[in-house]
């Protein structure tokens, strides 16, 4: 996916701020809906030809077509519309088929990052980020199927030790104490 393109619309980049990395979840969690709907519609279709509803019109049994389509879109669309955003200055996470959310989190204010992946997600490739914020008890942000946590969360602790870094005075020209 090109960084650009990933967040060109909801993302407003300051002057020194730049684009790390931009991903989207993974579809391999979906997959089980994408089954589900395609037998949902197999079903229907089955219903309609074998003609065994009967105090219903076989019709009917193809609305199961239309309804697993439906299902299949609503869960690529979910995943589809959803965007993680790692910058030079802030994470961002944008949510919404219909309606948009953006959440932003800046470095500075950022106090610990965690990646999660149980043994399927390590399998596929995919996992859950956490990011905590200073001030608060709880989780911030939640990335869901992010593809390859372990770089993703890495890039992430990079940025926050350079963070760290420039936040603390130069050492260099601190005046010490004399004996």
């Amino acid at each position: 996916m090109s960084s650009a393109a990933a967040a060109s619309d909801w993302v407003h980049l300051t002057g020194e701020e730049r684009v790390l990395w931009a991903g989207m979840p993974s579809l391999y969690p979906a997959i089980p809906t994408f089954a589900i709907a395609f037998v949902l519609s197999i079903f229907g279709v089955w219903l309609f030809r074998d003609g065994s509803l009967p105090v219903l019109p076989s019709w009917l049994a193809l609305v199961l077509v239309p309804f697993g389509a439906l299902v299949a879109a609503w869960a690529y669309l979910s995943r589809w519309s959803t965007r993680y955003v790692f910058t030079t200055k802030a994470i961002y996470e944008k949510r919404g088929v219909l309606s948009r959310t953006v959440t932003q989190i800046r470095f500075d204010r950022i106090q610990n990052t965690a990646f999660e992946q149980s043994i399927v997600e390590r399998t596929l490739s995919y996992g859950d980020i956490e990011v905590y914020t200073a001030g608060t008890g709880g989780v911030n942000l939640s990335l869901r199927d992010v593809p390859d946590p372990k770089r993703a969360n890495a890039l992430v602790t990079t940025r926050l030790g350079e963070t760290a870094r420039a936040k603390r005075p130069d050492r260099s020209t601190d005046e010490r104490p004399t004996v």
